[in-house]
């Protein structure tokens, strides 16, 4: 008798060890907050370079933004802030922020909100101010400006660089930098980009005519995606505030940006396309939205052949139950591909945490990890080092990590 309680208790002891390595991996445990020095900042990035060298990006709404090193337990040093300084360095005015970080080639470029004609990235250790540089991008053919403009992604592939900014992208055979020329490449809603678009849509019905853009406020981190080496680029189209006639879905180019194609998701309503899209290499995509009091726009598909493109097949996740003003606003996964983490709010600002472990076929609720620590926190950003780091990011100075 002695002999089979000692068994039942031992398999349930092993059963509970399961149960807590599981929800760590997932990130049911464990978060804790790292102080960022005022409660006023937006987190909309975050970058690690190792488990315990991260860079974190930040806007404030009317003032600078900055971008911070951390070690996982504190900020360890401030690598550049938006200031007038630098903007009027940028040929703008008043102050920028940075709406997210994302790693082409063996630099770290920081998208800029408020001055998209800069190009802002370091190389090196990250973690360093030495190592970050701002500098005009260059020069728009035929004149103009790039103007204040949100950046949403750049890439190269052998040498072609692509800079995708609200509204419009451009293209250069130069790297960044005060001497490179950009030639506008993609804005279909007139006046378009390229000039021929209508005789190449009436060839082509299935090439997008939205905007490459959509405007919500606060900006959206996840906007566009640009595959560093161009393979792909991907943007919402038929969503709330969007220009153009394309139904809800998505934009797809292979090309590097010179052709989008149009896939439409079925069964979601006028106006209700996805606001956020990426992707974890150039078939693994995922598409999400959420607007409020409309609970059919509350949604995660998903693609697993996304370099098809119009061709591409995607489908609609399972969600938990979630509130009718449900907004997803960050999508991210480890290296794995398997465990991933949707976050957003509900209400005004009741933050939301999803998580995944089947690659984002399924989702489950996972705000209860965090309810204490972000009682009322409107979440934007996150990243994920490996399985068990994983960082979340949102308003009021906001910033949970897990792992030691």
């Amino acid at each position: 008798m002695k002999k089979l309680f000692f068994s039942k208790l031992q398999a349930a002891v092993s059963a509970g060890f399961l149960l807590l390595a599981s929800a760590h991996a997932q990130g049911d445990a464990g978060f804790r907050s790292v102080a960022l020095p005022g409660d006023d900042e937006r987190v909309t990035g975050v970058y690690c370079s190792s488990a315990q060298a991260c860079v974190i990006a930040t806007n404030v709404f009317g003032g600078a933004g900055h971008l911070y090193a951390t070690d996982g337990k504190k900020i360890t040093a401030t690598l550049l802030t938006g200031d007038s300084k630098l903007a009027e360095s940028l040929g703008t005015l008043g102050e920028i922020g940075f709406t997210g970080l994302s790693k082409v080639g063996n630099r770290l470029i920081a998208q800029v909100e408020g001055a998209g004609g800069s190009f802002v990235s370091a190389s090196g250790d990250f973690t360093q101010a030495a190592s970050w540089s701002a500098v005009k991008i260059g020069t728009l053919s035929g004149g103009g400006t790039f103007g204040l403009n949100q950046q949403m992604g750049m890439g190269v592939r052998e040498d072609r660089w692509v800079h995708f900014l609200f509204r419009d992208t451009y293209e250069s055979n130069d790297a960044p930098g005060p001497g490179a020329l950009w030639t506008p490449l993609w804005s279909p809603v007139a006046p378009s980009v390229p000039s021929n678009f209508e005789a190449l849509k009436k060839a082509d019905p299935k090439l997008c005519d939205s905007d490459p853009g959509v405007s919500i406020s606060p900006r959206l981190t996840q906007a566009a995606y640009v595959a560093p080496d161009l393979a792909l680029i991907v943007y919402p189209s038929g969503a709330r505030n969007q220009r153009g006639s394309d139904t809800p879905g998505v934009c797809i180019s292979s090309d590097g940006g010179k052709r989008f194609s149009h896939v439409e998701f079925a069964g979601i309503g006028e106006d209700y396309g996805p606001l956020g899209v990426t992707c974890l290499n150039s078939s693994k995509c995922y598409a999400y939205g959420g607007l409020d009091f409309a609970p059919e726009s509350a949604f995660i598909y998903f693609t697993g052949d996304a370099q098809k493109g119009a061709a591409s097949s995607w489908t609609k996740a399972k969600l938990p139950t979630l509130r009718e003003d449900t907004k997803f606003r960050n999508l991210f996964f480890a290296p794995d591909g398997v465990h991933g983490w949707a976050l957003g709010w509900s209400g005004s600002g009741d933050a939301l945490l999803l998580g995944s472990s089947d690659s984002g076929s399924s989702w489950k609720d996972l705000t209860s990890s965090i309810r204490a620590l972000a009682p009322s926190g409107r979440l934007h950003s996150g990243f994920a080092f490996d399985a068990t780091h994983v960082w979340i990011g949102g308003e009021k100075g906001l910033l949970l990590t897990t792992g030691n």
